[in-house]
């Protein structure tokens, strides 16, 4: 394994870091512990420790090694020591999903360990975006202007695009945002400055499940996504599934798209749908173009 592969690997804002270990999560719980011998249950367990203790190593434990590698150990030890009653909670909480009349409760147990894990993932790649900004003697001060409307734009339709919990709230946030910037380059990431006594959103921490996607000027797809930290906005990030740009998207990107020119596509249980995408030219435009 070539020294950039383990980087990448021991990086938790890297695309490829988040991708493993939002699968990996995301599998452990459709192992059903109740059906397994007890071999194959220390396996498992033994499994577990290991993932858990990793995750936890890189994400938590910051970029020394010696501290990565006690938190590591103390988690796969902790996860090894509590495996038989993490078993009996996962049973109890597939059969509340069962009763509640859950189809495939494991899948969404599955789901939800995914999401929660990406959701981390996110925070870790906005606090390293954020970090060259805040962390070098003689930048800038911490400053707040008004909202680039491309921006706003794209805001609006990421929470027009459908009828979900908490958009009413952003929206009367919005109104209110700020953009705050240490520099006046462009950058992929906005973040806002929110009022502090306005009406707050629930879920308090999340992703919201609507995204802008579009094409950039060199052919890339990009999405958009709107990070909600303590129910307020707090961040708009464009990202690319384009692993040869993935890290480098600001070099990429050097404007904000038109938000008309968007596709909105929302993110629910049956996978995603497009709920909002640019009109096709009017007939009348095609007829006058081509007579012209």
């Amino acid at each position: 394994m070539t020294n950039e592969k383990q980087h990448l690997l021991s990086d938790p804002a890297s695309p490829v870091f988040g991708i493993i270990s939002t699968v990996i999560m995301g599998a452990l719980p459709l192992i059903d512990a109740s059906k397994l011998n007890v071999q194959q249950r220390r396996a498992v367990h033994g499994a577990t420790a290991v993932m858990s203790g990793l995750y936890i190593g890189v994400t938590v434990g910051g970029k020394r090694l010696p501290l990565r590698v006690l938190a590591g150990l103390a988690t796969a030890a902790a996860t090894l020591r509590f495996a038989d009653a993490g078993d009996v909670m996962d049973a109890r909480l597939e059969e509340k999903l069962r009763r509640a009349g859950t189809r495939h409760p494991r899948r969404w147990m599955a789901a939800g360990a995914a999401a929660f894990t990406f959701a981390g993932f996110l925070g870790d790649r906005a606090a390293a975006r954020r970090g060259p900004f805040m962390a070098v003697p003689g930048d800038e001060p911490e400053q707040a202007r008004s909202l680039d409307p491309r921006v706003r734009g794209l805001i609006e339709g990421i929470l027009d695009a459908s009828d979900i919990a908490g958009a009413r709230e952003l929206r009367e946030q919005l109104g209110a945002a700020q953009e705050v910037y240490w520099a006046d380059e462009f950058i992929s990431t906005v973040y806002f400055k929110v009022p502090a006594d306005l009406p707050r959103a629930v879920p308090h921490d999340q992703v919201f499940p609507v995204r802008a996607q579009f094409v950039g000027p060199e052919g890339a797809p990009y999405q958009v996504l709107l990070q909600i930290s303590a129910g307020q906005l707090d961040q708009l990030a464009a990202e690319t599934s384009d692993q040869e740009t993935a890290e480098s998207v600001d070099n990429f990107l050097k404007e904000w798209p038109d938000p008309s020119e968007a596709v909105y596509v929302l993110d629910n249980a049956d996978g995603t749908k497009i709920v909002s995408q640019p009109a096709p030219p009017s007939q009348n435009a095609t007829t006058t173009g081509k007579t012209g």
